[in-house]
């Protein structure tokens, strides 16, 4: 039975609990949660009744008994389950004699004692296999509880089996092993607003894409995953690679949090990091390595692939912690998602935090040849923190790139951020155009305020970037959902939004869709209609465009006014201003050349970019079949839909 339309849970009957019984478990633990994921459930807490048996991290076993009376807890002491490995557990109940034994492996790993003649009474008629759910309690916390990894229930007997018996056919069982899916990717595509032709997980958790790089034929890029249920939690890396940039193939997780009690890297999430090539082309992982048992709580650990000669790099080997935060560096315990690039031989690592003498947020720069021995350069950049408060208390995500020219020749570098830690405002991507000195290690901005690329009010956030063989400079970013409750009865939460081309011309950064999206639409006729997935061109020689985005209940009006110099989007229904605009920093110069806009359209997705100059990510949830389009200019002159396209 699929429950909350997007999971594997299976639902039992199961009636009267036995006096004595025994339950016996085929597990294969892909990863954790950090709260309890429910192998078998019929349990509430409140009413003290039932049966729970759960797995933590590290493969740790718990086992909850209620009597109606009384709530008895054991959990696993003399083993484990062993991580992404089959494993038998046991549960044996003897209600006479007032024993619980469960067993792992062949060994008695615990034992309790209850009341004699203590009975086990079921708080519904039913159980959940592969889900913790506690109806007397549906809070929050039962969007978490979901197992990963492949679970059978071998046999329900209605006796108590004696550990020694059980011991011998542990040793002795051979048994197939039944999956619980990761993704019940078939309920998950039935959602009207899953876009298309956007970065896309199967299902659950997606946050920032990551670590961008090329690789003997494919695109490949990771993200922030979470494989039990789509919201933050359990951070591993899921890995997805592309032969266009634009259509992406899933090919499972490649790293996640470590497991075991000793020499632990990462117990506490793989978060977010980069990707860099060494001098033979082969490529190189590094993130944040998050372990709360340090402070401060996270390091740049470094991981490389298992198999060069694999074009999708599937497995990928954890190499260790290679840098750590001192204490005078930055804000201590905010120290993560290291970029590394290379510049004439010498590698540069950005990893975000803040300034504790100006209150901002920053990078900090080091230096390597090796990833041995590291020099550490101090802050990437100055500026005027009171000046420029939207920037945050702490940088996340730093990206550099160079920007090429119309004649393809380097003219500048820009600097991308994430800010973090903004009271009462909502995070955005900024950035800065400048020069990067390799000796210093220092950026030297152009300007001295921080410029948005998109204007969607933090939709468009997450920034991550390289440099394609062809020497496009691309950068990819999460889309954020802005659905609410809803993202987890959908099963899904957040995009990848559709990677940019950032350029230079004029003076100026210059913004345009990733060139291989055109090739995926064909031209149509009817520019009354759209339906989920199209690209519209308009233009006007007028002074103002309004593009209309017309739901069934609602839409928006995304508009330029030459006059105002604003590029701003609005609520059809209520009139809304749901774009940002801090002021003159955030207006749009285009002189007296046309007005154009570019818009894809996928869904809940829409992106307008405007005279390749800014662009505009919003999410709409009001259709249900598509849009309706209208384009507007003055009186005087005309709009005119220059491409009306749809996804082949």
């Amino acid at each position: 039975m699929v429950y909350n339309g997007y999971t594997d849970v299976k639902v039992e009957k199961w009636g009267e609990v036995p006096g004595n019984f025994t339950l016996t478990f085929v597990v294969v633990p892909y990863t954790y949660e950090t709260v309890w994921s429910g192998l078998f459930s019929s349990f509430s807490a409140k009413e003290k009744k039932g049966l729970l048996i759960a797995i933590g991290k590290s493969g740790k076993v718990q086992v909850r008994l209620g009597t109606g009376n009384e709530t008895f807890v054991m959990e696993s002491r003399k083993s484990y389950l062993q991580y992404q490995k089959p494993n038998l557990l046991t549960v044996a109940y003897w209600g006479d004699a007032g024993w619980c034994d469960l067993s792992i492996n062949g060994v008695l790993s615990h034992r309790i004692q209850l009341p004699r003649h203590s009975k086990i009474v079921a708080p519904y008629a039913y159980y959940y296999l592969g889900k913790y759910i506690d109806e007397g309690e549906f809070t929050k916390e039962t969007q978490r509880g979901y197992f990963h990894g492949e679970l059978h229930l071998e046999e329900f007997e209605p006796n108590y089996t004696q550990y020694d018996a059980v011991e011998r056919t542990h040793q002795n069982k051979k048994t197939a092993i039944a999956p619980i899916r990761l993704y019940n990717e078939t309920e998950v595509q039935k959602d009207p607003y899953r876009p298309a032709l956007h970065l896309m997980p199967p299902g659950k958790w997606m946050n920032e894409p990551h670590a961008p790089f090329y690789y003997r034929g494919y695109y490949h890029l990771f993200y922030q995953a979470n494989p039990h249920a789509p919201i933050w939690d359990n951070l591993c890396w899921g890995h997805l690679v592309s032969k266009d940039l634009v259509t992406w193939e899933y090919v499972g997780i490649a790293l996640n949090p470590d497991t075991e009690s000793d020499n632990e890297i990462d117990p506490d999430g793989c978060w977010s990091g980069s990707a860099c090539l060494d001098g033979n082309g082969n490529p190189m992982l590094f993130y944040t390595a998050g372990n709360n048992r340090k402070i401060p709580n996270q390091s740049v650990a470094m991981a490389l692939p298992c198999d060069l000669q694999d074009e999708r790099l599937q497995k990928w080997e954890k190499k260790g912690v290679i840098l750590e935060q001192a204490p005078d560096q930055g804000f201590l315990g905010e120290f993560r998602d290291p970029f590394v690039f290379c510049r004439n031989g010498r590698y540069f690592i950005l990893v975000g935090s803040g300034d504790r003498d100006n209150g901002g947020g920053n990078a900090l720069v080091y230096t390597t040849r090796d990833f041995k021995d590291f020099a550490a350069k101090g802050f990437l950049m100055e500026y005027d923190y009171e000046s420029n408060p939207e920037v945050g208390h702490v940088w996340e995500l730093p990206v550099l790139l160079p920007l090429k020219d119309q004649t393809g020749k380097k003219a500048c570098d820009i600097v991308l951020l994430c800010a973090c830690q903004i009271e009462g405002k909502r995070v955005e991507t900024y950035y800065f155009l400048g020069e990067f000195q390799e000796d210093s290690g220092t950026f030297l901005p152009y300007h001295s305020e921080p410029r948005l690329i998109d204007l969607g009010h933090g939709t468009f956030t997450g920034p991550s970037g390289f440099v394609t063989p062809d020497d496009r400079s691309i950068v990819f970013t999460i889309e954020q959902g802005r659905r609410g409750p809803a993202e987890y009865e959908a099963g899904w939460a957040h995009t990848g939004g559709m990677p940019v081309e950032l350029s230079y011309a004029d003076g100026e950064l210059k913004v345009d869709p990733v060139q291989e999206i055109r090739g995926y639409f064909t031209e149509k006729t009817d520019p009354e209609e759209l339906l989920l997935e199209n690209l519209v061109e308009v233009t006007t020689q007028g002074s103002k465009l309004e593009i209309q985005l017309e739901a069934g209940k609602g839409g928006y009006v995304v508009a330029y006014d030459r006059s105002t110099k604003r590029f701003t989007a609005t609520d059809r229904i209520n009139g809304q201003v749901v774009s940002l605009c801090r002021g003159e920093v955030d207006e749009v110069e285009i002189g007296t050349d046309p007005i154009y806009m570019e818009a894809i359209i996928d869904h809940c997705s829409i992106e307008i970019y405007l005279n390749h100059k800014k662009s505009m990510t919003l999410r709409n949830y009001t259709y249900q079949e598509g849009y309706r389009l209208q384009v507007k200019a003055e009186a005087e002159y005309q709009a005119t839909v220059k491409k009306m396209a749809k996804q082949m």
